[in-house]
């Protein structure tokens, strides 16, 4: 099996198989063939290692074994990628600091251990590491810095998380937002028109779960519109109709929401059998 597609399969199984997934990676440090590969290979050893599975001491000292490859390289994208997953690893087992790191380092260090921690609902500690990324890439980053792509993902986790907390406090609903909002930031530079839509998207609930329909059906206004400027498919624009039928909804326009259901419901019939899956829970929150 070739490196790209080892990579591709261990990304496909890691969610519903991250044990499976984490051994099988041992595999992996023999298919990598350039200088290159070592950057994915440690985002998906530190994935599976951290945010799945919380083998902290494992994982770093798989990433530091990076170092010993044959085509390990002490600069370039592979050495900056491992630096900053160690020590995402290590921050996410509860190390207080780790020192000798520039801002942008921190930023995506303390970035990929938010992310990591909120998904094993360590709100706490994922909300603590999340402000120090922001406030690690306050002074700037430059454009094709992967620190920004770190805190996109991050931040859209963060708020998905957030948003499903019943009843958040007034300081997660705080932070839920801000963290949307840098989602949509960050994404505009380091992803697509997708990444920008769903952001508007995450907008939008997020504003719906801080009470604030009005603000909500701005952002799932957006998010069609993106939909429309990019000729966005039907999986898309049912959930971006669906947000903006629970906006008209908490804003008590009955005529609102009974045309944005049915432009939704019209977008889903045309899903496949797999999409259709998906929606489940919007179906649900448009009965």
């Amino acid at each position: 099996m070739s490196f790209d597609a080892f990579l591709e399969q261990a990304w496909s199984d890691h969610g519903d198989r991250p044990e499976d997934v984490a051994h099988r990676l041992e595999q992996g440090y023999a298919l990598i063939e350039s200088p290159s590969q070592i950057a994915p290979f440690a985002r998906i050893l530190a994935h599976v290692d951290g945010e799945h599975l919380a083998h902290w001491t494992d994982g770093v000292a798989r990433l530091e074994r990076l170092r010993t490859h044959a085509h390990w390289r002490d600069t370039g994208d592979g050495a900056l990628v491992v630096r900053r997953l160690v020590a995402a690893l290590r921050l996410g087992s509860g190390e207080a600091d780790v020192p000798g790191l520039a801002a942008a380092d921190l930023a995506h260090a303390h970035a990929v251990a938010a992310s990591a921690v909120a998904a094993q609902h360590r709100m706490s500690a994922a909300i603590g590491h999340y402000r120090a990324a922001r406030s690690a890439a306050a002074s700037g980053l430059p454009g094709s810095d992967p620190a920004i792509r770190a805190l996109a993902v991050a931040s859209n986790n963060l708020a998905a998380i957030l948003e499903e907390t019943n009843p958040p406090s007034a300081d997660e609903t705080a932070t839920m937002l801000d963290a949307a909002r840098a989602s949509r930031e960050y994404w505009a530079c380091a992803g697509g028109w997708l990444e920008v839509e769903r952001a508007e998207y995450m907008l939008a609930k997020c504003h719906l779960a801080a009470g604030d329909a009005a603000g909500a059906l701005v952002h799932a206004q957006e998010c069609i519109a993106i939909c429309e400027r990019n000729e966005a498919d039907a999986f898309e624009r049912f959930f971006g109709q669906g947000v903006i039928a629970q906006a008209y909804r908490a804003l008590d326009d009955a005529q609102g929401f009974a045309a944005a259901k049915a432009a939704a419901l019209a977008q889903f019939d045309t899903l496949s059998a797999d999409q259709k899956k998906g929606c489940e829970t919007m179906l649900g929150l448009l009965a």
